[in-house]
């Protein structure tokens, strides 16, 4: 996927079936080596993100059957504890959980280097320190980050200063393999994280269910193959909530876990939308006008920072948005990339900070770049609102976190076309 044009201006009306979460989907994967066996994924999407980590698990050895059925069986057995290249792991932020799955399976982990979205200082001291008090040593090589535990891993007590999704996952699958208890405070509680700690419970992995932000593990239990389904992406369902309320359309979600999405339905409710809301799907009635808001960023259950740009889109579009809106970032930095891209569509932002200010303006269509999966979900939101042409370049960034893309926009009576 190289670029998207876009010819927008109509309302979105249909239904869409909500895919396999990507953040879900990765984590999985990757915690599928501390089996040593054989596991299916069922409801895997294929992003790029999920296929890259296909190829960096075939690389060190795992056997990879697609049935026709849509599952993924992944055979870990004659998994070896090498390092992935480079071309492989820096495409990809997920390459992280390598270090927890590796260090769990083999006492010895691996990594050149985890890539992903460039949203500014993103560092994994976390992860080091709490697998550093697993007994994970540091092995001092240059350009490939290397771990080794020559007694194994010990259980720990570890309060994360704060609650990030990445070391959260990371401290969960060692803490699996070591010895005795690990208690970890302060830790993430994403849908996607309680997705892999279900997985490993599945597996075989005694961890207790997560209360007031801690969870107990019991370590050195074996672990087995299973069948994992994994759950629906709540990011991708959010985009598509705010593609119909970009159109002023009438969209209905199936497959879809409305308790993920808590903060978004809340926010788009306030903002003058109809919603009705079922066990598995939601259906969303746009306004002719909505009310901008203001919302801020935080770890679940507060607003998710992957539909930040989604939401800022929104507040950009003169003729349907009223008011003025606002977006405080409190997860990544260097996050608003994407507004310049905005801009040259016609909209008005003014960023302090960490704190972006939208004013309503007519957009018009524009050649722009997606800077990012989630900026660049941003730009084509505004790109379906107007009628003119749009030419989204960099596309592929895009191609990371939404299945079938094309065919699904298509299928909601939108104008648009995917290249390359």
């Amino acid at each position: 996927m190289n670029r998207i044009v876009v010819t927008g201006g109509k309302r979105l009306v249909g239904e869409v079936r909500i895919g396999g979460s990507k953040n879900a989907a990765l984590p999985l994967l990757f915690a599928g080596i501390l089996t040593g066996d054989v596991c299916v994924f069922s409801n895997l999407p294929r992003v790029s993100d999920v296929l890259q980590s296909l190829e960096i698990l075939r690389f060190m050895g795992a056997r990879i059957r697609f049935h026709r059925s849509g599952d993924v069986e992944v055979d870990y057995r004659e998994l070896r504890p090498v390092a992935p290249p480079a071309s492989l792991t820096s495409a990809i932020r997920g390459s992280v959980y390598l270090l927890g799955a590796m260090l769990g399976r083999f006492g010895f982990a691996a990594l050149p280097g985890a890539g992903g979205c460039d949203f500014g200082n993103r560092p994994i001291d976390l992860h080091l320190r709490g697998l550093g008090l697993m007994g994970a040593v540091e092995v001092p090589t240059e350009e490939v980050l290397t771990l080794r535990a020559a007694e194994g891993l010990v259980g720990c007590q570890f309060r994360l200063p704060l609650p990030s999704v990445g070391a959260t996952g990371n401290l969960l699958m060692a803490a699996t393999a070591a010895r005795g208890e690990t208690v970890l405070s302060c830790v993430a509680i994403e849908p996607h994280v309680q997705a892999l700690a279900a997985f490993l419970r599945a597996a075989g992995a005694d961890i207790s269910p997560f209360e007031e932000g801690t969870v107990r593990v019991r370590g050195g239990a074996p672990l087995h193959g299973c069948h994992v389904t994994v759950i629906p992406d709540m990011i991708e369902a959010g985009t598509y909530l705010c593609a119909a309320m970009a159109t002023g359309g009438r969209v209905m979600l199936q497959d879809v876990v409305p308790e993920h999405l808590g903060a978004l339905l809340w926010v788009l409710e306030r903002m003058g939308v109809r919603l009705q809301i079922r066990r598995d799907s939601i259906l969303l009635e746009a306004p002719e006008r909505y009310r901008c808001t203001r919302i801020e960023t935080g770890p679940y259950p507060a607003f998710p920072t992957d539909l930040h740009p989604q939401m800022a889109a929104l507040f950009c579009i003169g003729g349907r948005a009223v008011g003025e809106g606002s977006v405080r970032e409190r997860v990544w930095q260097s996050r608003f990339r994407y507004t310049e891209e905005l801009r040259k569509m016609g909209a008005a932002v003014r960023i302090g900070g960490e704190e972006a200010r939208f004013v309503p303006s007519p957009l018009h269509g524009a050649e722009v770049r997606s800077p990012d999966l989630r900026g660049g979900a941003a730009l084509l939101l505004a790109a379906l609102a107007v009628e003119e042409r749009t030419e989204i370049t960099n596309a592929a960034t895009i191609g990371r976190g939404y299945e079938h893309l094309e065919a699904k926009l298509r299928a909601l009576g939108a104008r648009v076309r995917v290249y390359g």
